[in-house]
C-alpha cells in the first residue's frame, strides 16, 4: 500500500530505495509466508483426494469474497470499457492466474492469481514432503531452476520492469518462493535456533535489503545474480522471524496480530479506497497529497478491519465448518 501511494502521489521508487525494493519483495515475502502458513496448517490435513478438495474449498471461501468485491468495484470505478464476461469470471475466481496472468482487473490482483495457481499445487507439494523430504526438496529445486530461467533468460536487464511486467508476474516465476515457504517448515520445524544468532540473521537481512548496492530501474533487483541475492534476503527475514522462540510482550504482538489478519484487505482494497478518497477531497477542493495519503491509509485499515470481522472471518469459519 505504501509503495503504491508513494508511486501515485510522491515519486517513482526505484531499485536503490527501500520502498522500491519492498514494493517488489514485499510480495515475494508474502509468497514465502503463504507457503509456510499452508504447511503449518495443512501438513497433516492433506492426505487424500477428499482432503485436498476440502483444502481448495477452504481457500475459495478465504480468497473469492474479497477478490470479487475488489474486482467489481474496480470495474465500476474504471473509465475504460467494461471487460468481457470471460475476463470478469476469471477475475472473480482468480483463475486468470492459470491462463493469461496479466489479465487481472483489480490493482495488485496478479499476486492473488499466482496464489490460486500455487494452491492448486499445494496438495502435491505437501504429499511429496510427507512421503520423503528429499522428494519435496527435489520439487523445490525444479521450481527454483525455473525462477533462475526467468531471472537470467526470460527477463532482460536492459529493459524496464514495466515493459516486462507480463513476464515477471507469470506464476512459474515466483513458484519457488511459495515452495521455499513449505520447505522452511519441513526442513526447519525441528531445528532450534540460537536466539542471538537468529536476531543477527534478522538484522543482517534488514540491513541487506536496505543497503545492498544496486540502483536504476526495478528490473535490476529481479534479474541475474541480484534476483538470487534478494530471494536469499527474503528467506533470511522469514526464517529469522519464524524461529523466534523468546516471548514477546502482548503490547507489541496484539496490534501486529490485528494488522496481520487484515493484510489481505489492506492489499486488495487500498486502490478502491483511494478512488473514493480522491473523489471526496476533489469535491471539497483539497489537494494536499500528504493529507490524502494519510486519509487513504487510515480509511483502508478501518475498512479492512470491518471487512475481516463481518465478511472474511465468518466465511472462513463457514468454509472450515462444511469441510470438517
Amino acid at each position: 500500500m505504501i509503495y503504491h501511494l508513494c508511486f501515485w502521489y510522491f515519486f517513482k521508487p526505484d531499485a536503490s530505495s527501500f520502498i522500491g525494493r519492498m514494493g517488489i519483495y514485499g510480495v515475494s515475502i508474502f509468497f514465502i509466508l503463504s507457503g509456510l502458513s499452508m504447511a503449518i496448517v495443512y501438513h497433516r490435513f492433506i492426505c487424500s483426494v477428499k482432503t485436498a478438495g476440502f483444502f481448495f474449498v477452504r481457500r475459495i471461501f478465504r480468497i473469492w469474497p474479497l477478490l470479487s468485491i475488489a474486482t467489481i468495484a474496480s470495474i465500476l470505478l474504471s473509465h475504460h470499457s467494461t471487460p468481457s464476461l470471460p475476463k470478469i469470471l476469471l477475475n472473480l475466481t482468480g483463475f486468470f492466474g492459470f491462463v493469461p496472468p496479466y489479465e487481472y482487473i483489480a490493482t495488485g490482483a496478479w499476486s492473488i492469481g499466482n496464489e490460486m495457481f500455487y494452491y492448486a499445487l499445494t496438495p502435491l507439494i505437501i504429499i511429496l514432503y510427507n512421503y520423503k523430504k528429499w522428494a519435496g526438496n527435489l520439487f523445490l529445486l525444479g521450481s527454483f531452476l525455473i525462477t533462475l530461467y526467468f531471472a537470467f533468460v526470460s527477463l532482460k536487464a536492459e529493459s524496464s520492469l514495466s515493459q516486462q511486467w507480463g513476464i515477471y508476474i507469470h506464476p512459474l516465476n515466483n513458484l519457488s518462493l511459495y515452495t521455499f515457504g513449505i520447505a522452511i517448515y519441513y526442513n526447519l520445524k525441528e531445528v532450534v535456533f540460537n536466539q542471538k544468532a537468529n536476531y543477527i540473521l534478522i538484522l543482517v537481512s534488514v540491513l541487506a535489503i536496505i543497503f545492498y548496492p544496486v540502483q536504476g530501474d526495478q528490473i535490476a533487483i529481479v534479474t541475474d545474480i541480484n534476483r538470487v541475492i534478494f530471494i536469499l534476503i527474503s528467506l533470511g527475514l522469514v526464517i529469522g522471524f519464524y524461529k523466534i522462540s523468546n516471548s514477546i510482550s502482548p503490547t507489541l504482538t496484539a496490534p501486529l496480530e490485528k494488522l496481520g489478519v487484515i493484510t489481505y484487505g489492506v492489499y486488495i482494497l487500498h486502490p478502491i479506497v483511494k478512488s473514493f478518497v480522491n473523489k471526496f477531497y476533489s469535491i471539497i477542493g483539497i489537494s494536499n497529497s500528504l493529507l490524502i495519503v494519510v486519509s487513504i491509509i487510515v480509511t483502508t485499515i478501518l475498512f479492512s478491519l470491518l471487512s475481516y470481522k463481518i465478511l472474511e472471518l465468518p466465511l472462513m469459519k463457514y468454509g472450515k465448518k462444511i469441510t470438517s
